[in-house]
């Protein structure tokens, strides 16, 4: 195969979605040609250019471009000698129209110098916006004209345009075809165009009719005008597609007289920019050419992709403020809002010692009065006990009968009745004084009867703990004033000093592990699924493949980026857990901090990967909520993994942030380092996890690469 042609294609098949777009398919583009590609909506043309700049493949047959087959070493798809415009847009909406062009130009390794000569020479060829004009603030026939020029800016050899003229005024659209004539004829350049408007191919060279996968014709404008006896292209397409229909149209008509075809079946070697190029029916035999790496780096590609993100990053204000203020909302709702203590619960008092609701003027000095040796003189216990009640937590609502407090309960009013009978101080008294010989009567009605609704369970475990504490305290009191043995009112079972934390503490500092984990794993989620999954469905990311850009090199400068807002963004965590709200660690902040990036980072690798196999952003929201709602019920921070069934702990236990999790909260509130087994075990799984979806990242991306 002579390296002189751009493109051939040779008996090649391709399906698409289980229907033939392509079949034996052959087609040549001689360099130094214009080739129009010309077929309605559907009939395979975006397919078959998707093939010749390596984005698709072939089922069977040969495909060259520039002399080699696409993605292999030496050839030059993907890489600078081709320029690239495909049918959507595909282009950074942040971008600004001079950096569109230094983006593209800097892909294909050109200096600054160079893309500034190109760039003005196409800024007044294609009447482009103003320099600094993003991309979005572009009107969609000025956004066109600026991708075309995206494909123009670093003078490829072989241009592929997806239908560059749609919405273009009838004067620009003549001059981009002069433009084109003049590339073919000083540069030997070979262009292949798709257009609707099929009159406007009577300045190519060469044109390929294309109907249902079907190349009916490839020969020149004149010699198909000529040939057919007609005025005008669109009734050349109607004949032939005609006979297509009718079953009388079984092999391509091929040109015979055009310069570009009458020397296409010559089997001698052309030297310089001699546009003859050999078809060989049976290639010879070769070895396998090398497939390119998709896992290379180039320095230039690298540096042009981080600004393309950086910029995308940073005039997105929208994005920018969500990515920033996202854990400062959620760090900061946690705070406020969970772990806390419960406060002003309303709770009704029915207390029938006192109906006049006289407790407001009492005091406990004298309200137990010892007169023996082992007796006591007890006054108004019921006012005394609810002394002991004002407590935050508790709001009390005095009403006169448990009829009034039970409907109230019942209609939500309160969440529970506290009911202390007529003769409350009376029968205190005499079980306090008369121990075994008690009557049934004094029994009941020294009770204190509550009434709780245990609908809501946490506030109802809350409230009853909460009084069992505050009535030890007014026994202490009344054992206190009579002279009883202090040591009877104790409970039974000391607890002592706890050998971790604090006794007492808020739930906050024991639950701060698992939401801060949550937190940063999640924020690496959003911050890579999204920006990729735009570059991928606007096209971004395959226009900058088709420039030769690698997935590992998409892949580092987006890391790269957001693993520096995942640092801000964690700083932000730390920042208002320890310093606004004042927590304290026993352990490293360093370490605690290194943690959570580690959770971070296996964000962004989940992100990554919803990334790739998203077809939407519907579809990576729905995988990402998915993700996260399964791993946050069973990994303990919402209840204990002790009360799952053995099989869930030995499961939940492997998720990505289950056991590091409880690393952290052996660091924060036990003081541990990564000496401690405890600790390192939230390290190991993180890593695990970390090359567990890397490695499906990798597969997958040689999949789509």
């Amino acid at each position: 195969m002579q390296q002189n042609a751009a493109v051939h294609i040779q008996d090649a098949y391709k399906s698409y979605d289980q229907k033939a777009v392509l079949e034996n398919f052959c087609m040549t583009v001689p360099k130094g040609c214009i080739y129009g590609l010309l077929g309605s909506s559907g009939c395979g043309k975006t397919t078959l250019l998707s093939c010749v700049v390596g984005r698709k493949k072939f089922n069977s047959g040969d495909l060259w471009v520039l002399g080699g087959k696409p993605g292999t070493v030496g050839s030059g798809v993907p890489g600078p000698r081709v320029g690239f415009m495909p049918q959507d847009i595909a282009l950074v909406g942040e971008f600004t129209v001079q950096d569109v062009m230094y983006y593209f130009g800097r892909l294909a390794n050109k200096s600054d110098s160079e893309i500034s000569t190109s760039f003005q020479e196409l800024k007044q060829l294609l009447e482009l916006p103003p320099d600094e004009r993003c991309v979005k603030e572009c009107s969609g026939g000025q956004q066109r004209r600026v991708s075309f020029a995206a494909a123009l800016i670093h003078k490829p050899e072989l241009l592929i345009l997806d239908e560059p003229t749609v919405g273009v005024d009838p004067i620009l659209r003549e001059k981009i075809w002069n433009y084109l004539s003049e590339l073919t004829h000083t540069q030997n350049t070979a262009v292949i165009i798709t257009t609707h408007y099929i009159e406007e191919t009577r300045q190519a060279n060469l044109i390929g009719l294309l109907r249902g996968g079907k190349l009916l014709a490839e020969a020149s404008p004149d010699e198909l005008l000529r040939k057919f006896n007609t005025g005008n292209l669109e009734e050349v397409f109607l004949i032939l597609s005609q006979k297509q229909e009718a079953g009388i149209l079984d092999t391509t008509f091929k040109s015979t007289e055009n310069d570009f075809n009458s020397n296409l079946s010559l089997e001698t070697e052309s030297e310089g920019n001699n546009r003859s190029m050999q078809i060989l029916t049976q290639p010879k035999k070769e070895k396998k050419p090398k497939s390119l790496s998709t896992m290379t780096i180039n320095l230039h590609r690298t540096k042009a992709l981080f600004g393309k993100n950086w910029k995308q990053f940073y005039r997105n204000t929208s994005g920018l403020l969500f990515l920033l203020l996202f854990p400062l909302l959620e760090i900061f709702a946690f705070m406020i809002g969970i772990g806390r203590e419960i406060k002003s619960i309303p709770i009704a008092i029915v207390n029938d010692e006192n109906m006049n609701n006289i407790c407001s003027g009492f005091t406990i000095n004298g309200s137990a009065i010892p007169y023996g040796y082992i007796n006591c003189h007890f006054y108004n216990l019921s006012c005394r006990f609810l002394t002991f009640l004002d407590d935050p937590m508790l709001d009390m609502i005095y009403v006169d009968s448990m009829s009034e407090a039970m409907s109230g309960i019942k209609h939500g009013k309160w969440v529970g009745a506290i009911h202390l009978s007529r003769n409350y101080t009376a029968a205190s008294e005499e079980r306090f004084n008369s121990g075994p010989d008690t009557t049934d009567d004094a029994l009941d009605s020294s009770q204190i009867k509550t009434y709780l609704d245990m609908s809501n369970r946490q506030i109802g475990y809350t409230i009853k703990y909460k009084l069992l504490d505050l009535y030890m305290d007014f026994q202490k009191s009344i054992f206190n004033d009579c002279d009883f043995e202090k040591g009877f009112a104790e409970n039974p079972i000391n607890f002592f000093d706890p050998v971790y934390g604090i006794d007492g503490e808020h739930f906050t500092e024991y639950l701060l592990p698992g939401i801060v984990n949550t937190i940063a794993y999640f924020s690496g989620t959003l911050l890579t699924s999204q920006i990729i999954l735009t570059d991928r469905l606007e096209g971004v990311w395959d226009r900058s493949a088709v420039a030769g850009v690698t997935a590992m090199e998409i892949t580092i400068t987006h890391f790269i980026l957001q693993f520096l807002i995942l640092l801000v963004q964690n700083l932000e965590i730390f920042a208002v857990a320890f310093l606004l709200f004042e927590l304290t660690s026993v352990g490293s902040l360093f370490t605690l901090y290194s943690l959570i990036i580690l959770e971070g980072i296996n964000g962004m690798a989940l992100g990554f990967w919803i990334s790739i196999v998203s077809s939407n952003y519907t579809m990576a929201n729905i995988l990402t909520c998915g993700a996260f709602y399964p791993m946050i019920l069973l990994c303990g921070v919402i209840w204990p993994l002790e009360a799952q069934p053995k099989i869930m702990q030995y499961i939940s236990s492997l998720l990505p942030f289950t056991i590091p999790t409880q690393s952290f909260r052996n660091v924060f509130m036990k003081g541990w380092g990564l000496d401690h087994l405890e600790v390192l075990n939230g390290v190991g799984v993180g890593v695990l996890w970390l090359i567990f979806v890397v490695t499906l990242c990798i597969f997958k991306l040689k999949a789509v690469q």
